[in-house]
């Protein structure tokens, strides 16, 4: 062994030269390799090594030469296999084919060749052979981690997502250390739909590379899937700061700020990820939503029609004119909003309504029509109004969803066999329906130019059914005053403080319990719960309870209340379809429905929603993070209950 100053070293091989090309450090390994073609040309290994060398600095066209020399010396198995890669990178798929044939037949033993030959296949779309090929790989390695990849890279490739993730799972199970395995099966429930589910594999990777700037944001778009914003939040600035000129990630901080309420800074990052991006739809349909949340909406209307015209996804479109509709709607200009409206139902699920077509509005001539609820029930309590105009061109059957059934069957329209409630189990096409249409679609179907007014929901009957016997359900609304009370009796107040915590913008709607800490200090009120799934140690003062029950039951506890103070959920529907004064706690750029163009003046110079008579608005003055601005509307809220309570 020779000997440099006293220590051995190692002789030079082809097998060194191949080691330090496996850590990327190509220089050194042609350096080593030249030395050896030096002393032996013939050498056909150390040919091939450097054609090896040649791919892996993307020179596919030495490597073609260097790996037909080096066959031209020994034609091995594994020296066709780097040939047919090479000529394929070159486009020649035919050549590399008949190079990858050659490999498979002298080395059938070698998953490599196979691989070389699904690649080749799958390059002239012949998928299915090339899968046979991928398979017999795995066949020959069935605990390589990496053959288990390649096959579940190539099945997301092919739209099988789902295979994907589960021969992701066992390259998992073989090798649970393998950093790259965690982060493509993380990539692969992404794209399944399932990004909650990457975030723990998401975090490994970030774990393992905390420089990197893609780990750190992959990381972070999967905290933001699971409502962790805050962490989410510091994840993706720490991943702009490292690559500032990335457009996924600057968008992703962008919507985190605007789910955390800071409209301003969300309106920063996402308005860097379009000019980074300047025509890509998706951003800038994102960038407008933040400015139409900002009321700039003039800006936000112009963005959304530009993107409607650009060379953008069918999916692209349908977000632009649906928020564009959602801009005309808060502008009051409704009957071009309420057609931009429609696009939702791109953006939708398919929703199984017995492959009836959709109803045009037009007159039946008596023959059913089904009316569904499309999305949330608050939704569909606004918009069962349009059921009693749709009963001027069509018999109606109606679908509603099962928390509401009771409630609407006690609809005057309903009582008296006017609308029929489809029973549950029932198909439509045995009632005779001859088309369908959702709610939130009537108001485009029918040629609204202007919100149908609020009208009576219930009969007197139902009405006083409505009631616990003490204060009866006013037919319409109040105004923004509250009904009278029993001066012996405290004031009856319900109180709902939050919405779903699944939606994602759920932070910016709801507040925590400690928010209304102010109206603890109204003296003669009784506080009634009408919140979901709280204790009551989640409220600064004493408060009784919501019980078990449907929406009717919840109507009924309404019904006995003199006034609801909510923020913009079910709830706030609810005591607005009954006519109760309604006290809605409204979030800074609030939803089309509460907007300035929803509201009418009254003569003696109070203010009305077209919606709901019964409802007031109390709004965040600007925008911001946690509780400081709720802190404004709430104040205002205690004092018009003090105020109330004095009359």
């Amino acid at each position: 062994m020779p000997q440099k100053n006293g220590m051995a070293t190692q002789e030079p091989s082809v097998e060194q030269a191949l080691a330090f090309l496996s850590v990327g450090d190509a220089e050194r390994a042609a350096t080593l390799l030249r030395a050896l073609l030096q002393e032996d040309s013939s050498d056909a290994e150390a040919w091939h090594a450097m054609a090896c060398v040649a791919r892996a600095g993307g020179d596919a066209q030495s490597a073609i030469a260097l790996a037909g020399r080096a066959i031209g010396l020994r034609p091995a198995g594994h020296f066709h296999i780097t040939l047919a890669h090479a000529l394929l990178e070159q486009g020649h798929a035919e050549p590399a084919r008949a190079a990858a044939n050659v490999a498979v037949m002298t080395t059938p033993r070698d998953p490599r060749a196979h691989e070389a030959m699904a690649a080749i296949l799958e390059a002239e779309n012949r998928v299915q052979e090339a899968e046979v090929a991928l398979r017999t790989a795995l066949r020959l390695r069935p605990l390589d981690c990496e053959k288990h990849l390649s096959l579940a890279a190539f099945l997301a490739r092919h739209g099988r997502v789902a295979e994907a993730v589960q021969t992701s799972e066992k390259a998992l199970r073989l090798a649970p250390e393998n950093i790259f395995a965690h982060n493509q099966h993380a990539v692969l429930l992404e794209r399944a739909g399932r990004m909650r589910e990457a975030e723990p594999f998401f975090a490994v990777v970030a774990t393992a590379f905390p420089q990197d700037a893609v780990a750190l944001a992959n990381y972070g778009a999967a905290l933001f899937a699971k409502g962790d914003f805050e962490q989410a939040r510091s994840l993706l600035q720490d991943s702009a700061r490292r690559a500032p000129d990335a457009p996924e990630t600057r968008t992703n901080l962008g919507l985190v700020q605007m789910a955390l309420g800071a409209l301003d800074e969300a309106e920063q990052e996402l308005g860097a990820a379009l000019a980074l991006r300047k025509h890509d739809a998706r951003l800038a349909v994102n960038y407008g939503t933040v400015l139409s949340d900002l009321g700039r909406r003039a800006e936000a209307e112009a963005l959304f029609r530009q993107v409607e015209s650009w060379d953008a996804s069918e999916q692209d479109r349908a977000r632009a004119r649906f928020n564009l509709g959602t801009v005309l709607l808060a502008e009051g200009r409704f009957h071009e909003g309420w057609q931009a409206f429609e696009a939702r139902q791109s953006l939708l699920p398919a929703r199984h309504t017995e492959e009836l077509p959709q109803w045009d509005g037009a007159d039946t001539g008596g023959a059913p029509v089904l009316l569904y609820a499309e999305q949330g029930l608050g939704d569909t309590l606004q918009f069962l109004r349009y059921v009693e105009p749709a009963l001027e061109r069509a018999s109606i059957l109606l679908a509603v969803p099962e928390g509401l059934r009771s409630l609407v069957a006690q609809m005057e329209s309903v009582q008296a066999g006017r609308v029929t409630l489809l029973e549950k189990g029932q198909t439509a096409r045995s009632a005779g329906a001859v088309a369908c249409c959702s709610l939130l679609s009537l108001p485009a179907r029918l040629g609204s130019d202007a919100p149908y007014p609020w009208m009576q929901v219930f009969t007197d009957a139902e009405a006083d059914g409505l009631s616990d016997g003490q204060v009866r359900v006013p037919l319409r609304g109040p105004g923004n005053g509250a009904a009278l009370q029993s001066a012996a009796k405290p004031l009856r107040v319900g109180l709902c403080w939050a919405g779903n915590p699944s939606y994602r913008f759920d932070r910016r709607r709801s507040m925590v319990p400690a928010c209304l800490a102010p109206l603890a200090d109204v003296p003669g009120v009784a506080f009634q719960s009408l919140q979901r799934g709280h204790t009551s140690e989640d409220l600064p003062f004493s408060i009784a309870p919501l019980p078990e029950g449907d929406m009717l039951s919840t109507a009924l506890l309404v019904a006995g209340l003199d006034v609801v103070i909510t923020v913009d959920t079910v709830i706030a529907h609810l005591a607005g379809v009954l006519g109760k004064p309604v006290w809605l706690l409204n979030r800074f750029g609030g939803d089309w429905r509460w907007a300035e163009s929803s509201t009418r003046t009254l003569p003696d110079g109070g203010a009305e929603n077209l919606w709901y008579p019964s409802l007031r608005l109390f709004s965040q003055p600007a925008p911001g993070e946690g509780n400081a601005p709720w802190e404004k509307p709430v104040k205002a809220v205690a004092e018009a209950l003090h105020k109330l309570v004095k009359m």
